[in-house]
């Protein structure tokens, strides 16, 4: 494909994404040759009606954002691209830590408290413009579900207080949902992971309609349910066997004492047709960040049964914010169902020492024989190979969550365009006062606002338009195709 040349690179590169469909450059890159950005421009019918407290910063409704998972659909018959993507929970924004009685909760304003999660098709007309072309609902036993936190005392609780634009309480959901992640199987049938519980769902494509659920516990490893409040699953990917692969988004918090030290994130593979489940450790390098509970996977995807490519992200020890794609591949990654420590505890509590005696064939107990030291088994992580990262190649916005391979069915190794989007979270923030962090207060159950000690304060809430207000479509356009980038 021919694409339109722009004269000044490194102009485009530099300058924010503006109001024109697409943009287009080459760019000096060892991986990378073009990259075509894209604003995904949305129907009005996709606006989320709001008339309370802040609707002066919001004259024409909330804007959607169909940013919280990506995967390629098809081509169509004018030779356009067709992508599935998926909404999160819904509007919502930081808010005051909740204080009625007990240790205060996090929480989060929801300004379209009954939103559905939604699933939506993106076009794109190469070289010109990106729409959204279609979406439907979520829905459970034909209701639509909502995105408002479970109950304190389900096992899938965020530990988040749902409240309204007047910091007052909403109800929890038994059922809802916070989407994060989206692909398709060979039968059609979605898969659509969430980041409460977590939840790994199976969805019909033509209704909405969640047809079987998989959580820890019940499903999945009970391990998961250690996942951080509302880090969860980040994304999902189906292999071209069926195999289901969910990448929970941070390091697990077992105790509330290794979110910060864990080495690792946890893979998680279903095979639907047996039940059987796997787990893989991802390798984090921690000490690019301040604490390793820093870092946030963004999405995978399936190139094969064992390699993937996956976006890792967050700020570094610098304050840096980094989207990093990766080529992982599992094969040699050691199923970590039934590992432990020496000591009993779980591979999270291990040390740099002690993981490296692991994978040089340490003692380690699992569900089988004890392993003796020299053994040549051992804890082995998942490789993984650095692509490039988004913010080489100009990206601005804090997540990318959406990342697609564009290629017919078991043909993504010889692929060489890849897609991106972004989450901006409908395009709003929460602020106290002129600019302060709405988390360093406090709300009573009455919804009076306090400082962080509790005592009374005249600043105020308010929810207004955030900077990141587009949804941003990328199309990747590699040098060489994707199987020249594996580990010989």
């Amino acid at each position: 494909m021919h694409l339109r040349p722009i004269a000044a690179v490194l102009a485009v590169l530099s300058a924010p994404l503006l109001a024109a469909p697409v943009e287009i450059a080459a760019v000096e890159h060892p991986v990378v040759a073009t990259v075509e950005r894209y604003t995904v421009e949305l129907p009005e019918r996709e606006s989320i009606a709001y008339a309370g407290l802040f609707r002066a910063a919001f004259p024409r409704g909330l804007p959607a954002a169909y940013g919280s998972g990506l995967r390629f659909k098809g081509y169509e018959a004018d030779a356009s691209l067709s992508f599935w993507a998926l909404t999160d929970r819904g509007p919502n924004g930081d808010s005051p830590r909740y204080a009625a009685g007990g240790k205060p909760l996090s929480s989060k304003v929801f300004l379209a408290p009954d939103f559905t999660p939604r699933i939506g098709v993106i076009n794109v007309q190469l070289a010109d413009s990106a729409r959204l072309a279609s979406s439907l609902p979520l829905k459970q036993d034909g209701k639509p579900v909502s995105g408002r936190p479970l109950p304190p005392e389900s096992s899938g609780s965020s530990r988040e207080m749902p409240l309204d634009d007047a910091l007052k309480p909403l109800k929890f959901d038994d059922f809802g949902l916070d989407p994060e992640g989206i692909d398709v199987d060979r039968q059609g049938r979605l898969w659509i992971v969430d980041e409460y519980g977590p939840v790994l769902a199976q969805v019909d494509a033509k209704t909405g309609e969640i047809l079987q659920q998989y959580l820890p516990g019940a499903g999945l490893p009970a391990i998961l349910a250690e996942r951080q409040p509302n880090r969860g699953f980040e994304g999902v990917a189906v292999t071209p066997a069926g195999k289901v692969v969910a990448a929970v988004q941070s390091t697990l918090d077992l105790k509330g004492e290794t979110r910060s030290s864990a080495r690792f994130i946890r893979l998680v593979e279903l095979d639907p047709a047996s039940g059987a489940t796997r787990m893989f450790a991802y390798p984090l390098e921690v000490d690019d960040y301040k604490r390793a509970g820093d870092a946030k996977l963004g999405d995978i995807v399936a190139i094969d049964e064992t390699r993937f490519l996956l976006i890792e992200q967050g700020k570094d020890k610098n304050k840096r914010m980094r989207n990093i794609v990766y080529l992982v591949d599992l094969a040699g990654a050691q199923d970590l169902s039934g590992l432990t420590l020496a000591d009993g505890r779980a591979l999270e509590y291990g040390d740099a020492q002690a993981l490296a005696a692991l994978q040089a064939g340490g003692t380690v107990a699992g569900s089988s024989n004890i392993v003796s030291i020299g053994a040549p088994s051992g804890l082995r992580m998942a490789r993984k190979t650095r692509l490039f990262d988004l913010r080489e190649l100009g990206w601005t916005p804090e997540k990318a969550e959406g990342l697609a391979i564009v290629a017919e069915p078991g043909k993504a190794a010889d692929a060489t365009q890849l897609a991106f989007v972004n989450d901006n979270d409908f395009g709003l923030k929460g602020r106290v006062g002129k600019d302060g962090d709405p988390e360093d207060f406090q709300v009573d159950a009455a919804g009076k606002l306090q400082d962080g000690k509790g005592n009374a304060t005249d600043a105020a809430y308010a929810i207004e338009a955030g900077e990141e207000r587009d949804t941003q479509l990328w199309m990747v356009h590699l040098k060489r195709p994707l199987k020249d980038f594996f580990p010989k």
